[in-house]
């Protein structure tokens, strides 16, 4: 699928997309209570579907509806084969899943995912009574401590959380380094408290109580995702005036972060309890550590790419290991649009100016395609996206919308 985009002045409203934060950890919540729950605003997001296609290999019994999920759990048949796709959630998250289940299982996934880190999580299982060889899971967690990097990936760190409150005794997590990603741990503790788990933090990492029950209420509404709504949030600040509904204010994501990001660059930004809205302004370069929010880089730097002077986003080593190299994307998407764009040390240095359009690469990468094409919506010229099949992984209607705020897009399915 190619996209042909023209330069444009957005206007309007759209609803964000759900919260693919949100949606994995209700849904594996809802699954390891036992009862029947029902889960609004799922969407239809590639990595969502990962989830539960994985959930139902592991026992779940999945009812998708038009607007809902209806999930309950049921008795697994070991020996089970869990594709996770190309989400990183869903194997991370239900790896220490099965092994505090005791469910044998085998792990597999799709593009990327199996070359990106996961040893350090499986070497944690592995000294607590897991028996893991190539993603195959045998054994069965007991409780005790586990020592985990915090500074490679939160998820880690998630997948512990599910899984620890289930074992017979008390665990403890020491973290090893400085975590990363605290906004997606914010998220976690939310989804399990709702779920009447209780999870204590301590200097040293947290605390997990063992022979916990997951409860729930009969119904769970997804709220509304700021990483993918961050994408029309910044054609807002680029070129004309955007806002989005279902986004809550006082939302547990750290990619809310886009909101004040934005106000720093100097776009005119307003707040209410569910909407944010963003107009295009006088942008000028911010210097930002991007250590916590990796997953609003790519658009933070196309915002750059029109401000004034040179904008410094510190701290993006960790974008290499996504579905993509993600500096190395950003800095060919830059240049391409004639735009300069170095890496030094950890740091991206974006000189803002006036992006012509040329043609892009999608790069087998969803956010790769969305910077893309809020980058060609501002620039000087036609532009082309090249491969944007990608979007379908988190942001199904992305192209929708876009076109739905004056974005004049012409999507080839054909190439």
């Amino acid at each position: 699928m190619n996209v042909t985009i023209k330069p444009s002045t957005l206007s309007g409203v759209i609803s964000a997309p759900p919260s693919k934060s949100y949606a994995h950890r209700v849904l594996i919540s809802a699954f390891l209570s036992g009862e029947t729950v029902t889960v609004k605003n799922v969407g239809n997001s590639k990595d969502v579907q990962a989830t539960l296609g994985a959930l139902a290999s592991l026992g779940a019994k999945v009812e998708i509806n038009e607007n809902s999920v209806v999930i309950s759990r049921k008795v697994a048949k070991d020996g089970v084969t869990v594709n996770c796709g190309e989400s990183g959630s869903t194997l991370r998250f239900l790896l220490p899943v099965a092994c505090g289940l005791g469910i044998k299982a085998s792990f597999t996934g799709e593009g990327r995912l199996l070359e990106r880190p996961i040893k350090e999580l499986i070497e944690t299982l592995n000294q607590n009574g897991a028996e893991i060889t190539d993603l195959t899971v045998g054994g069965k967690l007991t409780a005790g401590e586990y020592r985990i990097p915090a500074n490679i990936s939160s998820q880690y760190l998630t997948g512990l959380m599910l899984s620890l409150p289930l074992l017979n005794g008390d665990s403890k997590i020491i973290l090893v380094g400085p975590s990363v990603s605290t906004g997606y741990l914010d998220i976690t503790l939310d989804v399990l408290k709702a779920f009447g788990i209780v999870i204590k933090k301590t200097v040293y990492g947290y605390e997990v109580p063992g022979n916990q029950k997951y409860v729930s209420t009969n119904t769970v509404t997804i709220e509304g995702d700021y990483s993918g709504a961050a994408f029309m949030l910044s054609a807002g600040a680029i070129c004309g005036s955007v806002t989005v509904n279902g986004l809550k204010a006082d939302s547990k994501q750290g990619d809310a972060e886009i909101v004040e990001v934005l106000k720093k660059f100097g776009a005119d930004v307003t707040v209410t309890e569910n909407s944010v809205t963003v107009k295009k302004a006088q942008l000028n370069a911010i210097n930002l550590d991007c250590e916590n929010i990796p997953d609003l880089v790519q658009v933070i730097s196309v915002v750059a790419s029109f401000a004034n002077k040179v904008t410094v986003l510190k701290n993006v080593d960790r974008l290499r290991l996504k579905e993509s190299d993600r500096i190395s994307a950003i800095i060919n998407q830059l240049q391409r649009a004639g735009i300069k764009c170095v890496y030094i040390d950890g740091n991206l240095y974006v000189y803002g100016g006036k992006p012509i359009g040329a043609e892009f690469s999608g790069g087998a990468d969803h956010r790769t395609v969305m910077s893309a094409s809020i980058l060609s919506i501002g620039c000087k010229g036609e532009s082309r996206v090249i491969g944007a099949e990608p979007v379908s992984k988190s942001y199904t209607t992305f192209f929708e919308d876009l076109r739905s705020l004056g974005g004049k897009c012409n999507v080839c399915l054909e190439g």
